[in-house]
Formats: C-alpha cells, structure tokens, sequence
C-alpha cells in the first residue's frame, strides 16, 4: 500500500516530468551530434594565417630598486643597457601594445663600485615570455658628493 501510494502520489507531474526529461534527452542528443558541436581539426597553418605576423624593436629600460650603500651613488644618467633595443616577434595586434620591456629589478645596495650585470628581461605582455633573453647593463658607481647630483631612493617599479 505504501509503495502504491508513492507511485500513485501526484502521478500526471511524475508522467509529465518523464516525458519531458525523454524529450530533452532526444533534443541535446541531436544538438551534439550535429556539425556545430563537433570539434573541427584546424592545421597549424590555417590557425596561424588568421593573424598578421610582424618584427618590432622594443627599447629595453634598466629597472633599479634599493639604496646605495652610505657613501655611494649610483650615476643614474651614465647607466648603458646594450642592446638597448630588443627584436621581437609576434602578432601585429599584441606588439602593438608594447612600448618598452624592463629589466629584472637591479638592487643598487649591494654595489660599492660600478659594475657589468647581465640582466633578465621581462614584459608586460604575457603573451610575450622571455625565457633566455638577457642584456648586459654598465651600472656606474661613484662616491657620494663627487660629480653631479643624482637621486638618493629609487622606486621599486
């Protein structure tokens, strides 16, 4: 009696409710298996052909972060980065968002006289990942007080 009761317990809904779940299955079923669901196999060439290649040179700026040691100073305007530009290749539509690629910040508290570093160089762009790409930066050090004034702090960027 229990089990009828279950059963015969609002049964239209349950009847309208299963005929409508074996009607939805019927409809995704047909939607999946037509064209527009199935993958397409697209070759590398015809994925790189929807976007415009391009080269363009970047300038590469120095990033500095810290504090000289007491009694010394970095001469900011003399700093060299060679290459000071870097060829980049990529989409048109990404390197034209691109204005300059900075160093790996360079901690001018630990130099006491000038140096030679070879710096990493990073970007913005995360489409744009430079792995390997470093450039060598000339980093002049002077005691403080001689020669022209320059700045004390730099941010950290």
């Amino acid at each position: 009696m229990k089990l009828g009761k279950i059963v015969f317990n609002n049964f239209w809904p349950k009847v309208i409710a299963f005929v409508l779940a074996i009607a939805t299955w019927f409809y995704v079923f047909d939607l999946v298996n037509t064209d527009s669901f199935q993958q397409k196999k697209e070759t590398v060439e015809e994925m790189l052909s929807r976007f415009e290649f391009t080269l363009k040179e970047v300038p590469v700026k120095p990033v500095f972060a810290g504090r000289s040691p007491e009694g010394y100073q970095v001469v900011y305007e003399k700093v060299m980065v060679d290459p000071s530009k870097v060829t980049v290749f990529g989409p048109k539509e990404i390197l034209d968002n691109v204005s300059e690629f900075r160093t790996d910040p360079i901690d001018v508290g630990e130099y006491t006289k000038s140096a030679r570093l070879q710096i990493g160089v990073e970007s913005d762009v995360k489409a744009l990942n430079f792995k390997d790409e470093t450039v060598n930066v000339y980093l002049p050090i002077e005691p403080a007080g001689k020669g022209t004034e320059t700045k004390k702090t730099v941010e950290k960027q």
